[in-house]
């Protein structure tokens, strides 16, 4: 084991070791920076190592050229006959925004936006039975200059991804360090899985009309607004650490939220949501 995945696996376990009853001044001190500290080493964490979203035997789609870009570059994918699809997304340090809207019946179209060619993703696609797979996976963590080239000014990454809506996609999205903002009111979902490391995260459900789905929510530093159709069948299992809460149309039981007229005898949207450090927004409007 590396001396970092060490020092990474230290810090971790001095996380842990906090108890969060009977807080002090000092507990919550050592709190947001010890959780800040893991946040980050989370974040380079994915980037040093890439084995969540292995190529595997799929087909390698055609990535960016080498050169500094002047403009955005849009990349799409089709379902292929699919009657499911799979979208994993990593993104070690950047902006992300992910919505429904793609054009033309894709599965999946990105625009990446970015000033260093080191940053950009590649995409690796794959079929397996009926299920269609899109990976889109930042690169920088390949290149040996890579803390070098992104100096403060060079961490301009922006990722703009739309998810057709013909077939339903199971989404696993892991961003390191950023603002993450999903909005999947028009998307259909069999699943959904969101890491983050530091920043602020939307996930905007309002208006969801698709598939019942999980979804687990893991979220380290920073501000996260939670956002579900009041009409849904909605349970929200929540763990946090430091932070607000604020609950807006939801009917609260201790560490438990459910929408009003919620029925565990029918199919239920349930959301487990973990965050370390930060206010909690939950809205069912």
């Amino acid at each position: 084991m590396s001396p970092e995945r060490q020092d990474n696996d230290r810090l971790a376990c001095f996380v842990c070791s906090l108890n969060l009853s009977g807080l002090t001044i000092t507990k919550v001190i050592l709190w947001l920076v010890a959780i800040t500290i893991v946040s980050f080493a989370i974040g380079f964490g994915i980037l040093a190592i890439s084995g969540d979203f292995p190529p595997g035997a799929g087909q390698k789609a055609s990535p960016f050229k080498n050169t500094v870009l002047g403009s955005p570059n849009t990349t799409s994918f089709l379902p292929d006959g699919a009657s499911s699809g799979e979208i994993r997304i990593l993104l070690g340090a950047g902006d992300l925004t992910l919505r429904g809207g793609a054009p033309g019946g894709r599965l999946m179209e990105a625009t990446v936006y970015s000033k260093r060619p080191e940053m950009q993703p590649d995409y690796t696609e794959s079929m397996n039975n009926s299920v269609k797979t899109v990976a889109m996976t930042e690169t920088g963590h390949r290149k040996k200059d890579w803390v070098v080239a992104n100096a403060p000014e060079s961490w301009a990454n922006t990722w703009d991804v739309r998810l057709g809506d013909e077939i339903p996609v199971a989404v696993t999205v892991n961003v390191g360090a950023g603002d993450c903002e999903l909005l999947l009111g028009d998307s259909n979902l069999t699943s959904l899985t969101v890491n983050t490391g530091a920043g602020d995260t939307t996930i905007d459900l309002a208006g969801y009309h698709g598939g019942w789905f999980d979804a687990f929510i893991y979220h380290g530093v920073g501000d996260l607004t939670l956002r579900i159709p009041p009409g849904s069948n909605t349970r929200i299992l929540l763990h946090q650490g430091v932070g607000d809460i604020t609950a807006n149309g939801m009917v609260q039981n201790n560490e438990q939220y459910t929408t009003a007229g919620f029925n565990p005898a029918l199919p239920v949207n349930e959301i487990t949501l973990s965050q370390g450090v930060g206010s909690i927004q939950l809205e069912a409007v």
